[in-house]
């Protein structure tokens, strides 16, 4: 499981233990049933028995905090999800700065932009002093290793080619 930081817990609500998160990145909030916070022994979970949407931010009741004074010891904290439950436009951001590394071609390069046109993600990077876009899909990404910042793609035949083409 890969956690990421998806916000903090602002204030109490209610007298039952409620608590205000207020999001970091954009998630799936019906399928998230645990957050996790940092403790002693690395990130402890705490499971979800209510996570409702208040405008901007979200109302939650976790298992085990049933009192206002449980929650006032978790507000400030950070809060972080499964990055699975994170929508991908918010996780791409993250790959401005990284290598890409062609399984054919090699390294491109670093990726200097993360554009979404609406209908999909695209890498841009300079390679050979040309622009390149080139989509996120996920058939195409062979794996990311966040430690190296590389990122190890599979492009389609003659695709970057197309990028490397003198125009007339």
């Amino acid at each position: 499981m890969n956690l990421v930081p998806a916000g903090y817990f602002s204030k109490t609500h209610g007298v039952k233990g409620q608590l205000i998160l207020r999001p970091e990145v954009d998630f799936d909030d019906t399928a998230v049933r645990a957050v996790f916070m940092d403790s002693a022994t690395g990130k402890a979970p705490y499971f979800i028995t209510e996570l409702r949407e208040m405008g901007d931010a979200f109302m939650v009741l976790l298992e085990d905090v049933d009192s206002v004074e449980k929650a006032r010891k978790l507000i400030g904290k950070q809060v972080y999800i499964d990055s699975t439950f994170v929508f991908e436009e918010e996780l791409t951001d993250d790959w401005v700065g990284y290598e890409l590394i062609d399984k054919v071609k090699g390294s491109l390069g670093e990726i200097k932009e993360v554009s979404d046109n609406g209908s999909q993600i695209l890498l841009v990077l300079n390679y050979q002093e040309k622009e390149v876009l080139l989509p996120y899909v996920e058939q195409f990404v062979e794996r990311v290793n966040e430690e190296e910042k590389k990122m190890y793609y599979n492009a389609p035949e003659g695709l970057i080619d197309v990028y490397l083409l003198d125009s007339e």
